[in-house]
């Protein structure tokens, strides 16, 4: 069994959080006998003993966060007796059970806008009223008129999202970020636009886009397989060809990674995880990982496993009160 090969981490993690069948028990037991794998499952019971005590801080506030949630939901001027109520309703139901905050906003008296704010460590999905899909990844926010007029479907992301655009060759659909507005009529594509990040990406898996700048001016367009960067303070866009599920992958529970550095990739499992990451020296971001993570997976498993592939260790601190903090340091 190699330390490389998905089932040997599969293995391991099964036998901390006791998943482990009769067949598997057996390999584990023979594998153990190996001092590399010995020493991996002892790190391995480190970092958990390590992460009990988050895990009863995490049970102990689902009250307190359904309470939270609760009190954000704001349904204004909605008339009970129609079919859109019933449609909002279950878009209600679906943010409730999915983790993430949700409230009503009154833009205008003409369109009134509802908002879904997913927590860091969750992921959304919703659908629309007009058919929609969306998938919503951690730390984002997602902003949409609760119905859709005869005159435009344009909707508001800070984050990231992956969109599944119901056709409609008399109404385009627009999705509008702080730098970008993406404008199609049917299509498959991935938007990330998280805030306080230089640049802004679209990813288009099926079907045709057109670039607009904030204004709805018309700066590219783009067919599936190809990759639009927009740097901030640059007004032009960047697009190059790319491999769509590369960045999509997120939406399936994965994360691919092809040589990305160490600083990126930490950005991202703050995210995940809902933790936050420091680095002992800023030289220890330029590491460089290509590999798969599965975001079901228990983040002991991936620090561990991050640990074998770089000259680094990953010091893991609970706090009571706030985030708990991961510092990167050279080994």
């Amino acid at each position: 069994m190699n330390k490389n090969d998905q089932y040997y981490w599969d293995l391991i993690a099964g036998k901390l959080h006791n998943e482990l069948d009769s067949a598997e028990n057996d390999l584990f037991e023979k594998g153990i006998d190996d001092p590399s794998t010995r020493n991996n499952y002892t790190k391995s019971q480190k970092i958990q003993e390590g992460l009990k005590e988050a895990q009863q801080l995490e049970k102990s506030d689902k009250n307190a966060s359904w309470n939270a949630i609760k009190r954000q939901v704001r349904v204004n001027t909605i008339q009970l007796y129609s079919r859109k109520f019933l449609k909002y309703a279950a878009i209600l139901v679906v943010a409730f059970v999915a983790g993430f905050y949700f409230h009503s906003l009154n833009k205008n008296k003409q369109v009134q806008y509802a908002e879904m704010e997913i927590m860091y460590g969750q992921t959304g999905h919703l659908f629309l009223f007009d058919g929609t899909e969306v998938w919503l990844n951690s730390g984002s926010k997602f902003r949409y008129p609760n119905q859709f007029n005869i005159n435009e479907r344009d909707v508001f992301i800070e984050g990231e999202a992956f969109f599944k655009v119901a056709p409609n060759e008399h109404l385009p659909f627009k999705v509008k970020t702080e730098q970008l507005e993406i404008e199609v009529l049917g299509t498959s594509f991935n938007v990330s636009a998280y805030p306080g990040e230089a640049s802004q990406s679209v990813v288009l898996v099926e079907g045709k886009v057109q670039l607009n700048n904030p204004d709805g001016k018309k700066i590219g367009e783009m067919i599936p397989g190809q990759l639009a960067v927009k740097t901030e303070g640059d007004p032009k866009i960047r697009v190059q060809s790319a491999d769509p599920y590369f960045y999509t992958s997120w939406k399936d529970g994965k994360v691919i990674f092809d040589g990305e550095n160490l600083g990126e990739i930490a950005k991202k499992m703050e995210r995940w995880y809902n933790v936050e990451i420091r680095f002992d020296a800023e030289n220890l971001k330029d590491f460089k990982f290509t590999g798969t993570i599965l975001r079901n997976k228990p983040i002991d498993q991936t620090i561990n496993a991050m640990e074998l592939l770089a000259p680094i260790q990953f010091n893991y601190v609970v706090k009571t009160e706030e985030k708990n903090i991961i510092t990167i340091q050279k080994r």
